[in-house]
């Protein structure tokens, strides 16, 4: 047998060549094999097909009703109206053809792309084979990372996929994609709703996941908005130690007098143990990816970078597959890791002496798992100090994160002793205090930064009387919708997984028609997100119910339980649903004081995208260019010298300004416009992608009397801070801390090394 595997990526392809011993070879690890089977390997670049435009996928007499966007009556579509063809996405043609051709004279293609809980990648693998025209056999190839003994694994259980409806995995991430093909009615209606409104808005994001999480964020903000404090007073006591006594069902009294009256008819009482107990509690649950992500980001490090990183890690198996939905892991996964433990301790200064078991506690324990959750890669590092050169202190921080929290399964439990005590006199005034004995596995990994309120626990005993006296409460304010509040909801709701969560909330969080700010791991709305907000208000597109609903169909169709089409066949009655709520929403954004505030800062920025264009004849062709530059409008005068291709010069509030008609590029879009003579960066500057917003940025190469080494540059690229030793205007040397930021010089927007004078190099805080 000739087989031939199709891998998502190069990355991976050179994984697969470097487990078998090249892109071509003689394989012997497939059940039944010949002796004399054969190989050859190619790669994909992720999705090389998508689906066709509404309109391209239905009848000749339909074609005009799916071209038509602004007619509401046109919702909701027919699922059965399309034909759910594909085509190559941008770009993708040549590679297609190469796999085609090389998959010429093969037996058998095996699909060895990423092992997605979704479905994804078997989608992805399975297009290519139905574009290639392939009518040959095809197997699945499962694996839980991309490490040698796990790739060759993978080989010696291969699942014949060659009927596509038996095929569980890609019948689940069809549904899901056509479900989502199909929400694209629900952006459209929105926009309507909202451009009748005056909203001149030009994009929308509505699908499952990013409504979900767009409502819960204006939830919480208008809730602590709307937050008044209602005062309550309880009856409590307390011994001279500050222990509180209180009843399970303690009376609130409105009024401070009441509660003050009725005190004064209770004495002291003295204090009665009873109960003193030793407690053991276990290491907390391993880490996903989102929750991860929550502790990284305390560092300052955004969602998207945080993956990023992760994914550069993963692929030199540094880290285990990043997109798992698996929380626990297999005897498998253990009994791999467990020799290498000592190692992973000592890359992160970790006394080994705390390793304390040998054996898996049950609670981490699967019987089955596709990837495992989220742990260190059986890659690992001489020490956190070659993770931080190779990835950053992004990285470092993953790294040692996860590391901790699997070695933390390794440790003894954490033991306490909890006493309870009542009073003799008033024996349903309670209290409990909890005395730390034995810290065990919380001195390798303490999870207490994954609770939204952390549990203080005395250290002292019991007085001999307690005092009875008026406590002041409140009722509770709602909480800020931060990072971890956010995922704490979706992972109780069961909504997506980790990798997922953090996987929209980095898409919504960058951009220019971003729809959430992260700032300081507290989430808010921009203008777009608070419109949308308020347009798909009590939809069932932002309904977690709905959501989790659709994720367990998702399941039963990966499952064959239920037909395919069940999925996307539900979207006609949300859109039924959400059209009739949109409309009635649309009243909402022109009452709403934050929209209208929103509409105004709004109405100023299209201005500036919508600048009026002059058009003349340059170079012997007609163009179109705008009527103004920054701030300055173009004169008749200056309109006429360049289209001339005269060079003009005018006035600006940050000096003199000149420059000339050019041909440029933006976003791969050409264009005509006015090109400022700006110095030549090629010497003094450095150019390169700026990793936190995955743009193209130029900056000097020296501050002061210092000149950025390359390894400066590559951390300064990754948004992290350096410490630089240079020679200051009195001739004498300093240390300063810095980063690459945006900042104003002069009044003038800059961007480059922005020193820290005069604070200290601040250093990540490591776990105690």
């Amino acid at each position: 047998m000739k087989y031939l595997i199709l891998t998502e990526k190069p990355s991976a392809a050179r994984h697969f060549a470097e487990a078998l011993g090249g892109f071509s070879g003689f394989i012997n690890l497939i059940p039944n094999n010949s002796g004399t089977d054969s190989y050859d390997i190619v790669a994909a670049h992720g999705h090389l097909l998508e689906l066709k435009e509404p309109h391209e996928m239905v009848a000749p007499e339909k074609v005009a009703k799916y071209k038509n966007w602004t007619d509401l009556s046109n919702f909701p579509w027919d699922p059965n109206d399309f034909t759910w063809e594909k085509c190559p996405k941008k770009g993708a043609q040549e590679t297609l053809n190469q796999i085609k051709k090389a998959a010429q004279g093969h037996d058998a293609l095996i699909i060895a792309t990423d092992d997605d809980p979704s479905g994804e990648g078997d989608v992805l693998g399975q297009e290519i084979v139905d574009y290639i025209n392939w009518n040959k056999p095809v197997l699945r190839a499962r694996f839980s990372d991309e490490s040698p003994n796990s790739l060759k694994k993978a080989f010696t259980s291969l699942n014949d996929v060659t009927d596509k409806a038996t095929y569980g995995k890609y019948q689940k991430g069809i549904a899901r994609e056509r479900f989502d093909f199909l929400s694209m009615q629900l952006s459209r209606i929105a926009l309507i709703a909202e451009r009748t409104a005056d909203y001149n808005v030009k994009t929308q994001k509505l699908g499952r996941l990013k409504s979900v999480i767009i409502g819960l964020i204006n939830y919480q903000l208008e809730a602590r908005k709307n937050y008044v404090k209602k005062p309550f007073y309880e009856i409590r006591f307390k011994d001279t130690d500050n222990h509180i006594f209180k009843e399970q069902n303690a009376k609130h009294y409105e009024l401070k007098d009441i509660a003050n009256e009725n005190v004064t008819k209770l004495q002291s009482s003295v204090i009665k143990v009873t109960s003193e107990t030793l407690k053991k509690q276990q290491p907390p649950q391993l880490l996903n990816l989102s929750h991860l992500s929550v502790i990284v980001g305390k560092h300052g490090f955004k969602s998207k970078q945080v993956l990023d990183t992760y994914q550069k890690m993963y692929q030199q198996n540094l880290v285990s597959y990043p997109r798992t939905a698996d929380r626990k892991i297999t005897q498998e996964d253990f009994d791999q890791l467990l020799p290498l433990a000592p190692k992973i301790a000592q890359a992160i200064n970790l006394d080994t002496k705390l390793l304390t078991q040998t054996t898996c506690r049950s609670k981490f324990l699967t019987k089955k798992a596709d990837h495992g959750a989220n742990r260190p890669g059986t890659n690992v590092p001489s020490s956190l100090t070659a993770v931080g050169e190779e990835y950053g202190l992004c990285g470092k921080i993953i790294y040692e994160t996860l590391a901790r929290s699997f070695l933390a399964i390794l440790g003894s439990d954490y033991i306490y002793k909890q006493t309870d005590a009542c009073l003799v006199s008033y024996p349903d005034f309670t209290s409990t205090i909890k005395v730390p004995q034995e810290q065990g596995f919380k001195d390798i990994f303490n999870s207490e930064s994954l609770k939204e309120k952390d549990e203080a626990l005395s250290i002292t005993s019991f007085r001999e009387t307690a005092n009875p006296f008026v406590f002041e409460g409140q009722n509770p304010k709602p909480k800020e919708p931060s990072h971890l509040f956010v995922i704490n909801f979706l992972s109780k709701n069961n909504i997506g997984t980790g990798a997922t969560q953090e996987s929209t909330l980095a898409e919504m969080s960058t951009g220019t028609n971003k729809l959430i700010e992260n700032k300081k791991e507290k989430y808010s709305l921009t203008n777009l997100g608070l419109i949308q907000a308020a347009i798909s208000r009590h939809t069932q597109i932002a309904s977690p119910k709905v959501t989790l609903k659709l994720q367990e169909a998702m399941e039963q169709v990966g499952k064959l339980a239920i037909p395919t089409m069940a999925v996307p066949n539900t979207m006609a009655n949300i859109i039924i649903h959400d059209k009739q709520t949109m409309l009635s929403n649309q009243s909402s954004l022109a009452s709403l004081p934050d929209l209208q505030k929103a509409k105004i800062e709004w109405n100023k920025r299209q201005e500036k995208m919508n600048v009026p264009k002059i058009t003349g004849n340059w170079q012997g062709k007609e163009v179109a260019i705008k009527s103004k530059w920054g701030d300055h409008i173009f004169t008749e005068s200056e309109l006429t010298q360049l289209f001339a291709d005269k060079t003009i010069t005018f006035d600006t509030a940050q000096g003199k300004v000149s420059g000339k008609l050019a041909e440029q590029m933006y976003k791969k879009y050409k264009f005509v416009g006015f090109c400022p003579n700006l110095p030549d960066k090629s010497d003094d500057f450095v150019t390169g992608t700026f990793v936190p917003t995955n743009k193209q940025v130029s900056f000097k190469k020296q501050f002061g009397t210092y000149i950025f080494s390359p390894q400066d540059i590559k951390k300064l690229l990754l948004g992290e801070e350096i410490t630089i030793q240079a020679i200051g205007k009195s001739g004498k040397p300093y240390s300063v801390t810095g980063q690459l930021k945006n900042y104003i010089y002069n009044g003038k927007k800059c961007f480059g090394f922005k020193a820290n004078f005069p604070k200290k190099v601040q250093k990540y805080k490591k776990y105690s």
